[in-house]
């Protein structure tokens, strides 16, 4: 078609080149219809022709594109790096490997085009199976191809044992293996490239008969067998895959295991999971690997049923006598905690009462009201079984016979009163049992290691003992006697003081003020006519200063004394005193 033109309008498109007659027709009804034409000449495009050139080339090579069409033109590459052309002459060079489009354009714009392929002549690369075991001795094809852009032909040399079944010459051949290609020391397939290039280098594919590696080792979810024992619960074991193999053997214990694939047999099979019944004792579970070449070695791991170890020594009294009931408190033993471990079964004597924690750790209860002697022992609990036990033995022990009684006073006449310790609480004892001369008073501390007492201002005379209580019975009673003259009719300066045990007789000494913070004021009354020796003591009994007194002799002295305890030693005769100081 030349043209076409609107039946309406005259409307007319110039489609080809040629010429046609455009027509104007009237058709009144009158008679025969009236019409004129006018030709109409539509001049033709340009030609670009059809291209002609060689390919493919070798790198490096040249050749010249030419066109039948119309001249003029200009000639392109669509990949210059592949190959250039000179937009005059259509003159081409290969650069490198791949393909480009020449194309040869000419006003209108109109165009054609010619693919070049450029080749590299390289040695070809080559894919297919490498490991043959599944197709030794069984007349399965195999199939393996080689890949030279723009080659025009391959020439494979085949190893012994290999049977060329198609494919001579071409890319991709088709061969069969004998069994004997197992036992050959040469496995080499070769293949050149045939091109523009020449004969390639060769290629050589090296082929295996590979027998599976022995897996790595096995990795478990846990390695405590002993929560799964008897249970669905399982565990999980797992190897990585192992180059060539087509399939796994998992085993372990017959009878009291079930091994499930986690995903199903074959090459995948390398995660497994393993569920144990009760009777289950310590193996291993093994896998191999698998393929048409063999079996791999074995791997295993040892699935240990191991028992808890014997719990650790049982912390908590072992006298029971603080903890008998109607008095005492709860009992409380501890062992720590070990690995592995689901409870802990506790043995306690006869009649315990209020057991807690049975399963745990740490239990507490009382003793019963006979109680004499028994053992606390606990062993340790998991689904493999129990452990060893530990056992504490329990007693009923009386308490120790207090120890040596100290006396200080803590004020003088006509209010005396003195301080009564024992150094600590006696040995399995829960309190101290204390008693005074008649006319004495405890003011405070009974049943603790100390006492206050106040004495009256007569004579007294007696003893002070202390007994260790708890509810197993008594000790035996320490004792330190009391002898203490009336008071005098006439007072000192008062102020507080502190004596020795030693029982003041016919010796008066006060010490104040006491505590002081600038001189100290000493005064004796005795009935002896001696001379006074007065020696100042730091608590390590050395001597810091001496000094000679009368009877009845007000002295001051101390203010040279540091801040401290001091030790106030009078001496006259056969009779001593010691009083403490504090200096502030």
């Amino acid at each position: 078609m030349v043209a076409s033109v609107d039946p309406g309008t005259g409307f007319v498109t110039a489609l080809s080149g040629g010429s046609t007659n455009i027509t104007y027709t009237i058709n009144s009804g009158c008679g025969a219809p009236a019409s004129s034409f006018q030709v109409l000449n539509v001049s033709g495009g340009a030609n670009p022709g059809t291209i002609s050139g060689t390919s493919p080339l070798c790198i490096g090579g040249t050749t010249t594109y030419t066109s039948n069409g119309d001249a003029g033109g200009t000639w392109s590459s669509s990949n210059p790096l592949v190959a250039s052309v000179d937009p005059g002459t259509g003159f081409v060079t290969a650069l490198s490997a791949g393909t480009t489009d020449i194309t040869y354009t000419v006003a209108g714009p109109s165009a054609s085009f010619k693919t070049l392929t450029v080749v590299s002549g390289a040695a070809p690369t080559v894919s297919g199976p490498t490991n043959v075991c599944p197709y030794l001795g069984n007349n399965v094809q195999v199939s393996y191809t080689a890949n030279t852009p723009g080659a025009s032909s391959y020439t494979w040399t085949l190893p012994p044992n290999v049977n060329l079944v198609s494919g001579a010459g071409t890319s991709t051949i088709t061969v069969t293996f004998n069994a004997g290609f197992a036992l050959q020391a040469n496995k080499q397939l070769r293949v050149r490239a045939n091109s523009v290039c020449g004969v390639s280098a060769q290629t050589i594919y090296y082929l295996l008969v590979q027998f599976p590696s022995t897996p790595a080792p096995i990795v478990a979810s846990t390695n405590n067998v002993c929560p799964s024992l008897g249970t669905l619960v399982p565990i999980t074991y797992t190897i990585p895959k192992v180059l060539g193999a087509t399939s796994y053997v998992w085993s372990a214990q017959a009878g009291n295991t079930t091994i499930t694939s986690m995903n199903g047999p074959g090459e995948n099979d390398t995660t497994v999971t393993v569920t144990f019944s009760s009777s289950f004792s310590t193996s291993a579970i093994t896998v191999q690997a698998v393929n048409d070449c063999g079996v791999s070695g074995i791997r295993s791991l040892t699935i240990t049923r191991s028992n808890p170890s014997t719990p650790g020594l049982v912390s908590g009294p072992t006298n029971a006598c603080a903890h008998i009931t109607q008095g005492g408190t709860a009992a409380t033993y501890t062992v720590a905690m070990l690995p592995n471990v689901t409870s802990y079964t506790w043995s306690v004597p006869a009649g315990a009462i209020g057991l807690t924690g049975q399963g745990s750790n740490s239990i507490s209860f009382t003793y019963p009201a006979g109680f004499s002697s028994g053992t606390v022992s606990v062993v340790a609990d998991n689904g493999c079984g129990s452990s060893g036990i530990r056992t504490l033995a329990i007693s009923k022990l009386n308490p120790s016979t207090p120890g040596i009684i100290d006396v200080i006073q803590s004020n003088s006449c006509p209010n005396r009163e003195y301080s009564y310790t024992v150094s600590s609480m006696p040995a399995n004892a829960t309190s101290v049992l204390w008693t005074v001369p008649a006319g004495a008073t405890i003011l405070s501390g009974q049943g603790t290691t100390s006492i206050t007492v106040s004495y009256p201002s007569t004579a007294v005379a007696g003893t002070v003992t202390a007994t260790a209580q708890s509810n197993c019975g008594n000790s035996v009673t320490r004792s330190v006697d009391v002898k203490l003259p009336a008071c005098p009719i006439d007072e000192f300066a008062k102020g507080s003081v502190q004596t020795s045990q030693l029982p003041v007789d016919a010796l008066s000494v006060q010490v104040f003020p006491n505590p002081a913070v600038s001189d100290v004021k000493l005064m004796v009354k005795t009935t002896m006519k001696e001379q006074i020796t007065v020696r100042v003591l730091d608590l390590q009994g050395r001597e810091l200063h001496r000094m000679i007194i009368m009877p009845d002799a007000l002295k001051s002295f101390g203010s040279n004394l540091k801040a401290g305890a001091y030790m106030i030693e009078v001496l006259q005769g056969n009779k001593r005193t010691v009083q403490k100081l504090i200096k502030l």
